[in-house]
């Protein structure tokens, strides 16, 4: 029997989750006072709201004062659950990710108007130093960001990338030895390929250029490495929006800009999700659709196509893992 009573339009769930995990044999104690302390949050903030979304979660989630960073994760962990309870029993609910619960920093996304700004800054670049060797790298650049941003790739990824790596006719890139050691297939885009063929006849027309990376240090015996993303920003501070943008961008911005721009586009077009995450997440070098959500959830804008769909669909964040 429980030691509370649940007051909130939520009750029958929690109820429902309650006698669902005390039947397996838990006592789920602690969790008790955990969902009768979310009752009493749902009927202060949400009053009679029938539907567990992000929005409605969103204060509950967030990190109290005097709160550590476990006892936060293990009090969402007990909302993940009822979520996971509601959704079982066909009642759409969202499902915190379990990365959500740590503190992660927030990352930049570029709109569409600042990825124009900053690429336009990008090919206008001309190095002080006109020195041929100075000169292909400020081209490799051009290729180099609109790749990352184009295919969501690691910024090390990208640079460990080979010549022979491309498969031009497939549209296909191997990445080699990525993170976790494994090797993977990322699609590019019929465009992108052009734009790779042009640039490699480039480096092949450069004299005593020997090199088997698509993207050659100044000792083209290596890859770029250090200093890539120093020079990233450079080019983000000459960009309109530098001194206005709340968070600056990294390099790694482009690739949550991918994700954030492919998800939307694919709400847009009425797409499936719970059918295509699987194959983003493995464009990305995910081992979980939750991993590329988490990308996902570090945008305050991010749920404007859900907002205006409003289908039951929108509201769930699927439960779906890749094996």
């Amino acid at each position: 029997m429980s030691e509370y009573t649940f007051k909130s339009v939520m009750a029958p769930y929690i109820q429902g989750l309650l006698s669902q995990k005390r039947a397996l044999g838990y006592k789920y104690v602690v969790e008790e006072y955990v969902l009768h302390s979310f009752d009493e949050y749902w009927i202060k903030e949400n009053g009679d709201l029938d539907e567990l979304t992000r929005e409605s979660v969103e204060g509950w989630m967030q990190r109290r004062t005097t709160e550590g960073r476990t006892s936060r994760s293990a009090r969402i962990s007990v909302l993940r659950q009822l979520s996971i309870f509601m959704n079982g029993i066909g009642h759409a609910a969202y499902i915190p990710d379990e990365r959500y619960v740590k503190d992660h920093p927030i990352i930049h996304i570029l709109s569409a108007n600042e990825i124009t700004e900053l690429f336009s800054v990008i090919d206008s670049y001309f190095p002080q130093k006109n020195w041929p060797h100075v000169i292909r790298l400020s081209n490799e650049y051009k290729i180099l960001f609109r790749l990352i941003l184009t295919t969501g790739l690691r910024r090390n990824e990208a640079l460990n990338i080979k010549r022979e790596d491309i498969d031009y006719d497939n549209s296909i890139i191997i990445i080699r030895g990525a993170k976790g050691h494994k090797d993977r297939l990322i699609y590019i885009s019929e465009d992108m390929v052009e734009l790779l063929k042009k640039y490699i006849t480039y480096l092949l027309n450069i004299p005593d250029l020997n090199t088997v990376w698509l993207f050659p240090a100044l000792d083209a015996s290596k890859h770029i490495s250090g200093g890539i993303g120093d020079r990233f920003n450079k080019f983000w501070k000459k960009t309109k929006y530098a001194e206005t943008c709340e968070k600056t961008p990294t390099i790694h911005s482009l690739r949550h800009t991918y994700v954030v721009i492919r998800m939307n586009q694919w709400m847009e077009e009425g797409v499936d999700l719970s059918v295509m995450m699987p194959y983003l997440s493995r464009q990305l070098g995910h081992t979980s659709v939750n991993e590329t959500f988490y990308y996902y959830h570090q945008v305050k804008e991010a749920f404007r196509i859900i907002h205006k769909n409003d289908t039951v669909a929108s509201k769930v964040i699927p439960e779906v893992r890749v094996r």
